[in-house]
């Protein structure tokens, strides 16, 4: 039988920096795994398999998962999985800060997992580019096509020198906006499209006796779609990795001014909770909300009957977004990689993202995903599909910088410094701008 062992939490003996510069080095103190030997039991004639052999070796996969992912649509997947195949899968769940722990010191140890999702960013790729991680190419070789079904975008991210590290599970997006209707339909509104009709969408929201017009978050990552819809993009050259200044201050300052200026939205509280924006939401003190499909179960978790309406991405000079999502991808010493291989064929297939978006309203990886039935007869699905149009990464040109941790930590300062603590937009831009420069210099 499937075991699924409880979710695990290991002490933060490295910082996040730490982890970051590990990652750098780990080619050096663990080498790729290329061409093993042949699986026992194998026939004389079969291929060699990819990757090394141990005690779990056609007998136990252990997967690493992030925490709550535990959705029946693949636990039935992995049910039938050990059944055709005679073998028993071990999932393991962790937050993302703790699989990305785990999975360093697995690499360094050389023990590792057989399959692992990963988190959307840069693990594929530079560990990838490492030695830890398997190219894929090898199995895709064998089955000409089968990436063609996959939304480009989420390919892209686990791509790199021609070779294909991941393969997308789901492609999400930030910068949805969440409505309530019947907020909307009192106040005369319809679902804003650009700044400008969120900002008036709100006023009339409130003005119509709700506490407030929106909310906004207190992670930094939220921030984002602005800057990409203010034309912002993020670049190592130069002494403006956020460029045009200009631009990044706009969109700063029209977050301030929403807070602060206009009062239409609480000035968010430095929290871990991600969740407080949504709360505002869902007990009917705000209007609006800025997130992603992430949030769709759960507002309907803590209200069934929350009358939600779900708008694409906001358009400032153009319409965008940040992707978002997970992939799976095989470390290269796994002692099950064909098994794995196959695993990841069966966990991407249609049947089971229709089955997981059914079961969670989770938006998912493949093009005829948005041609299903459970996505395109919903209103809120059919928005979340179209929407993936309009998403992509800005920031991989940081993904292979020794400082990636601590430019992303000067991108939480500076949301912080303006949202949180109402410090000048252009002042707080400009400190990013200087301490980036530096950092990319290093």
């Amino acid at each position: 039988m499937m075991r699924h062992s409880s979710s695990k939490r290991l002490s933060r003996t490295l910082s996040v920096c730490a982890a970051f510069a590990m990652a750098a080095s780990l080619a050096a103190c663990s080498t790729p795994g290329g061409v093993g030997q042949q699986s026992s039991g194998s026939s004389s004639d079969s291929s060699q398999s990819l990757g090394i052999q141990g005690d779990r070796t056609g007998k136990e996969i252990l997967i690493y998962m992030s925490a709550g992912r535990d959705y029946k649509a693949y636990t039935d997947t992995f049910a039938a999985f050990e059944k055709e195949h005679n073998v028993k899968i071990n999932v393991q769940y962790y937050q993302w800060g703790d699989l990305q722990q785990k999975l360093t010191a697995d690499f360094l140890s050389g023990q590792t997992p057989d399959l692992v999702e990963e988190n959307g960013g840069w693990w594929s790729t530079r560990w990838g580019a490492d030695g830890n991680i398997m190219s894929l190419d090898p199995f895709l070789q064998k089955e000409p096509g089968f990436l063609d079904d996959f939304v480009e975008s989420g390919l892209a991210n686990r791509q790199a020198d021609g070779k294909t590290y991941g393969i997308p599970l789901h492609v999400t997006m930030g910068g949805l906006v969440f409505g309530n209707k019947e907020m909307m339909d009192k106040a005369g509104v319809t679902m804003p499209k650009t700044w400008d009709e969120l900002r008036e969408a709100s006023k009339k929201i409130q003005e119509s006796g709700v506490e407030y017009g929106l909310a906004l978050n207190n992670d930094a990552s939220y921030t984002v779609p602005f800057l990409m819809q203010a034309g912002v993009t993020f670049t190592k050259d130069g002494n403006e990795p956020m460029t045009p200044a200009a631009k990044a201050t706009e969109a700063m300052q029209f977050q301030y001014d929403l807070i602060y200026k206009d009062k239409l939205a609480p000035v968010p509280v430095a929290s871990n909770d991600y969740a407080a924006p949504r709360k505002v939401f869902t007990s009917k003190r705000a209007g609006f909300i800025l997130t992603g499909p992430w949030d769709i179960a759960a507002v309907r978790k803590e209200d069934p009957n929350f009358p939600l309406t779900v708008g694409e991405p906001l358009k400032g000079d153009v319409q965008k977004t940040y992707l978002a999502g997970s992939g799976m991808m095989i470390p290269s010493k796994s002692q099950n990689a064909e098994l794995a291989w196959q695993l990841i064929k069966d966990m991407t297939s249609l049947k089971v993202q229709e089955a997981v978006t059914a079961e969670t309203g989770m938006a998912m990886s493949r093009k005829s995903w948005a041609n299903s039935d459970v996505v395109k007869n919903d209103p809120i699905l059919s928005v979340v599909a179209k929407s993936r149009e309009y998403a992509s990464t800005p920031d991989k040109a940081f993904w292979g910088n020794e400082n990636a941790a601590k430019i992303s930590d000067a991108r939480k300062v500076m949301y912080e410094e303006i949202i949180l603590n109402g410090k000048d937009p252009a002042a707080q831009v400009q400190t990013y701008e200087t301490t980036v420069a530096g950092l990319l210099k290093q």
